[in-house]
Order: C-alpha cells, then structure tokens, then sequence
C-alpha cells in the first residue's frame, strides 16, 4: 500500500516536473521571437512585478500593524476614561 502512494507521489512529481520544463520552454520561444521593443517592455514589467510590487506590499502590511497598534491605545484609553 505505501509503495503504491509513493509511485503515485512520483507520478505526480514528474508531472509537475514536465509542465514546468514545458512552460520554460515555451517561454524562452515566446522571447526569442518577440521584437526588441516588446522584450524591453516586458523585461520592464517583470522588474516591476519583481520589487515594487513586494515592496508596496511590505508597506502596506506595516503601515495596517501600526494602524492596529495604536488603535488598541486608544481604545485602551477610552475604556480607562470611561472607568474612572
């Protein structure tokens, strides 16, 4: 029984393994044919997606943990006020 788990693991594996030998593949055909201008702007897009993009996010989730922070002092203040 675990032999056959493993062998269908493996099938699995080697299936992900073709289809993304495949896509590279097809990928690397794709650039070599395409025009300089179109390399260009697509070499631009990919260096967008590769740093501003995870950046922007890194941002965003920084500023949402400081938002929540001091929101909790505030409402920790609020509810000493409310008490006293």
């Amino acid at each position: 029984m675990k032999s056959a788990n493993f062998k269908t693991f493996c099938d699995s594996m080697e299936d992900v393994a073709r289809d993304i030998v495949r896509a590279c593949r097809k990928g690397v055909r794709s650039i070599a044919a395409m025009p300089l201008p179109a390399m260009i702007a697509c070499c631009i897009l990919l260096a967008f997606v590769i740093s501003i993009l995870p950046l922007a996010l890194f941002l965003f989730i920084l500023f949402m943990g400081v938002k929540v922070v001091a929101g909790a002092f505030v409402i920790d203040r609020r509810r000493t006020v409310r008490e006293q």
